[in-house]
């Protein structure tokens, strides 16, 4: 096996579409229609790369696997077929991508596989060149056929004859998926595509419009979920904020209103909001629902009006430092992540010192910097004032920097009070000690809880219990502290 491509979960994406990890197995199979066995057709291997949005398409698409009679494994020298779900959103997502296609076809050889089935958005953005540059892949899935995987895999269906102009599908809870989360948590996504003119994203080209899924679908999902075990949903899509105005009907708020009426999950969490659609009503909402965690996570991109008019994004009452304001004055409870772009096409060290100060300011509890990369076929690829990249990384230390300074102090103001945590399982660095989240800590983009003392009487603590913990220390970006109480699930 190449060095470096682990089939374990490694998923770092801090935006809307980035840099990720890999297919990890949780065994869960939810909404596998009762149909006759299938004969069995060998055993399949998925390797997933960007963020969470390919993940769940990685889980519809496991789904379909296991219908057509695909038992799963994580080893891929032991798969007879691999897919590799690609991310293209920038240009090292696609060098990750195409490196890990190469890596597994070494199983053709080295292992047992007979198939490599590529997926995800690579084959949206570049299949002409993909066809006739990889003659190690055997098929390419569009995203419009991933639930029918399973009989591309057969031999019963051939993807990419025909092409639609701009892709439409849109998962429900009717498809079968198989979790590669923990157990105790899940990704549902409630949209796909996007209408936004952001002028360095690609994601509307490869992903298509706007299109949302019925409200009463994501609350049955939602319902289901909980019924297994999952006590946290994350709530996804390119556009959350959007979600709904394509039918005109039902808008995140009253999504957000049915889920909570539903009592299904204890946390529920909205990751990749909009500015536009981020109003009183949405944020009153995530304060005052019970189940949703104060928490949103809303990509701002940059600070400087000049940068923001060039990128096409949203200026006005809802530029970053009134939106920002809006939240802190409407609810002042909700932990921001936030993310933002240095070096774009342009951008000044007067526009660098105008995002240092607003970040030094501390709105955001967790944030990410992205060095810009100009992407083909997006209207900044051509812009003049290109920065060069050494300049950029020098940007986005110093930005990096300011939030350390700022989320230290954040941090150690916790030390000594009591959080609600949901137990994630042993450390990854120990197994002597625990690991949890707070509601103001998303998986894998965020800290954590380090748990390294129990209070007298708790002992045999598993991951998805929920609790609480005393803060007594901070270590990076992580709290330290002791579990002093055990919640019963409801």
């Amino acid at each position: 096996m190449a060095k470096g491509l682990k089939i374990v979960d490694q998923s770092a994406a801090a935006n809307s579409c980035g840099p990720g990890g890999a297919y990890s197995s949780a065994g869960a199979v939810i909404n596998l229609p009762a149909v006759k066995p299938q004969e069995f057709q060998g055993r399949v291997a998925v390797v997933t790369l960007g963020c969470a949005k390919n993940r769940v398409d990685s889980e519809v698409m496991l789904g379909s696997f296991i219908k057509s009679g695909f038992e799963v494994v994580t080893d891929p020298s032991s798969a007879d077929v691999i897919l590799v779900n690609t991310c293209s959103f920038l240009e090292s997502s696609v060098k990750e991508s195409i490196d890990a296609i190469l890596e597994v076809s070494e199983f053709k050889t080295k292992g047992r596989a007979r198939q490599i089935l590529v997926a995800g958005c690579l084959v949206e953005r570049y299949r002409e060149e993909l066809l006739n540059t990889l003659p190690e892949v055997d098929r390419y899935v569009s995203i419009d056929d991933i639930s029918k995987v399973g009989d591309i895999a057969s031999g019963n269906f051939n993807s990419l004859i025909e092409r639609a102009a701009r892709p439409y599908f849109l998962y429900d809870d009717t498809l079968p998926r198989y979790l590669s989360t923990k157990s105790h948590t899940a990704y549902v996504k409630i949209s796909e595509g996007c209408n936004r003119p952001c002028t360095y994203c690609i994601i509307p080209k490869i992903r298509g419009a706007m299109r949302s899924r019925d409200l009463d679908s994501v609350v049955r999902e939602v319902r289901d979920l909980g019924e297994r075990g999952v006590r946290e949903i994350n709530l996804i899509a390119q556009d959350l904020t959007s979600y709904g105005l394509d039918k005109k009907g039902a808008k995140l708020f009253d999504l957000l209103n049915a889920l909570d009426k539903e009592k299904a999950v204890d946390w529920i969490r909205l990751l990749y909001a909009y500015p536009v659609g981020t109003d009183d009503e949405l944020l009153r909402a995530i304060v005052d629902l019970p189940s949703v965690v104060e928490y949103l996570d809303i990509p701002l991109q940059h600070s400087s009006d000049e940068v923001l008019k060039a990128m096409k994004r949203p200026l006005g009452q809802y530029s970053a430092r009134k939106i920002t304001e809006k939240i802190r004055t409407v609810a002042p409870e909700i932990a921001i992540r936030t993310t933002f772009i240095v070096g774009f096409p342009g951008e000044t060290e007067k526009d660098v010192d105008d995002l240092e100060a607003f970040i030094k300011e501390g709105h955001f509890t967790n944030l990410g910097v992205f060095t810009y990369s100009p992407e083909p076929g997006t209207p900044s690829h051509d812009m003049p004032g290109q920065i060069p990249q050494k300049i950029k990384e020098a940007r986005r230390a110093r930005l990096m920097l300011a939030q350390k300074e700022v989320v230290t102090k954040k941090l150690d103001s916790y030390v000594g009070k009591q959080l609600q945590i949901l137990v994630e399982g042993t450390h990854e660095d120990t197994d002597l000690l625990l690991s949890g989240r707070s509601r103001f800590q998303a998986p894998e983009i965020d800290g954590t809880i380090i748990i390294n003392e129990f209070a007298e009487g708790i002992s045999g603590v598993k991951p998805g219990e929920m609790g609480t913990v005393e803060i007594t220390e901070v270590a990076g970006y992580d709290l330290v502290g002791t579990m002093v109480k055990v919640e019963e699930k409801k």
